[in-house]
């Protein structure tokens, strides 16, 4: 019984590690999901949070609310396509038998763990009397969508994972004068996840699996400043605070001696967001944007996690480091067209420091966005939004042990060795905006 509630007390670990990394659905930095906005993918949100072209700057930056004079009601839907493949590349087992340590190879099929996903987004905004400006919006901030063959080389450390997060974020905005504003907000963020993995029974024994789920619902807040310029040229900052996640769940374990469910909890806290972004008029309906974010994601350093059975706390190092995204694009509006044209560059880096903390839940690397998107205006109180973005991931080593039985770590373990080598995305997006003008 003892190794069995061992070995699920390390699932308990990389789910929770899960929960933090939650990167293969939205395919951001870290774990974070980019697609906020239909139209700033366009121009790889270069500029969000003071183009004013829609609703999802107050994601970005909630004093942008002072540049909607109307109520608007907006809604956008990503769908993602994800390839992410694994090539073995000799991974191995270690098992101490009557006669010492053996080193094996690891059977198993290669996979692609990329999974396809849908991130949509709610944005509503109404001015108040005054310079005053209220919104609130619904978005997924964190997702996670990996799935494995329970066959595959390396299903001792991964095979589902999904998480699904829902940010309810009621702001306000102030237009200090006609050169300043000011906004601020509080997140209810909801967490839940799913994550199972194979459980080592032995040599020529069929695995047992272990799922973990569990959820949470914490507080946050994001605040921003934005300014503009006798040119109409504008600048904005704003931040997006950490939030403490508690999760609480159960492990269930099935097909092994130690069937049964177990209570499991971690406390890990969601990094803080920077955001800084910029739009320069030019001329003939051109303007250039460019953005930056930054993301505090050296928080996440290890992950410790406790049970209700009463076994010690099972702590994993992870030792991320802060991550920045960098992004430039364009915006063309012809001059009496109701068509408006955006493109858009990225680069994207990755929090994880090297192969032995790249897990197969999260194959992440730095990746390149190149982006083209535009808008169709209906009607004067109607806009539908177009984008498109394809991602391509430097390719990820994986050099990752396990324990296969942790209540005796060094003594069996597994070492999944290979690369993600052709791991990309496809994003296509739709969105709609709705102006309500005032009687």
């Amino acid at each position: 019984m003892r190794m069995h509630i061992a070995t699920i007390n390390s699932i308990a670990v990389t789910a929770t590690v899960a929960l933090m990394a939650v990167t293969t659905a939205g395919y951001g930095a870290g774990f974070q999901i980019s697609e906020q906005t239909v139209t700033g993918l366009g121009r790889a949100f270069a500029g969000s949070g003071v183009a004013g072209d829609d609703l999802s700057d107050m994601f970005y930056n909630p004093a942008s609310m002072a540049l909607h004079d109307e109520r608007r009601f907006q809604a956008g839907l990503s769908l993602l396509s994800i390839d992410s493949k694994f090539q073995n590349q000799g991974s191995t087992q270690t098992l101490l038998g009557p006669a010492g340590f053996i080193t094996i190879p690891t059977s198993g099929i290669d996979d692609n763990g990329g999974e396809d996903a849908a991130v949509p987004n709610l944005y509503y905004v109404f001015p108040a009397r005054g310079a005053v400006r209220y919104g609130i919006s619904i978005t997924a901030p964190f997702g996670l969508k990996t799935q494995y063959d329970s066959t595959w080389v390396g299903r001792y450390h991964a095979l589902e994972s999904e998480l699904k997060t829902i940010d309810v974020n009621p702001a306000v905005a102030f237009a200090v004068n006609d050169k300043v504003s000011i906004g601020g907000g509080i997140s209810a963020q909801f967490a839940d996840a799913t994550l199972s993995q194979a459980v080592f029974l032995g040599l020529g024994v069929p695995d047992g699996r272990a799922t973990i789920t569990g959820d949470d619902t914490s507080i946050g807040f994001n605040l921003g400043v934005m300014v503009s310029t006798e040119n109409d040229a504008r600048f904005g900052v704003s931040v997006r605070s950490k939030i403490k996640q508690e999760v609480e769940g159960n492990l269930d374990i099935s097909g092994t001696p130690a069937d049964g469910r177990f209570g499991a909890k971690a406390t890990v806290d969601l990094p803080e967001t920077v955001y800084a972004h910029g739009l320069i008029p030019l001329s003939s309906g051109w303007s250039l944007l460019g953005g930056a974010r930054w993301t505090n994601w050296s928080r996440f350093d290890e992950l410790r996690v406790m049970f209700d059975n009463g076994a010690p706390d099972s702590v994993t190092d992870e030792s991320w480091d802060d991550s920045l995204t960098l992004s430039i694009g364009l915006s063309y509006e012809p001059e009496n067209s109701p068509w408006t044209w955006r493109f858009g560059l990225a680069r994207d880096e990755s929090p994880v420091p090297d192969a032995q903390h790249r897990t197969p839940r999260v194959p992440d690397s730095d990746r390149d966005w190149f982006t083209v998107g535009a808008s169709y205006r209906s009607s004067d109180n109607v806009s539908i939004d177009f984008g498109f973005a394809h991602l391509e991931a430097d390719d990820a080593k994986l050099n990752n042990t396990v324990n296969l039985v942790s209540a005796a770590p060094g003594l069996f373990t597994d070492t999944l060795v290979g690369e993600y080598a052709s791991n990309s995305v496809d994003i296509l997006g739709i969105q709609i905006q709705v102006d309500f003008p005032a009687n």
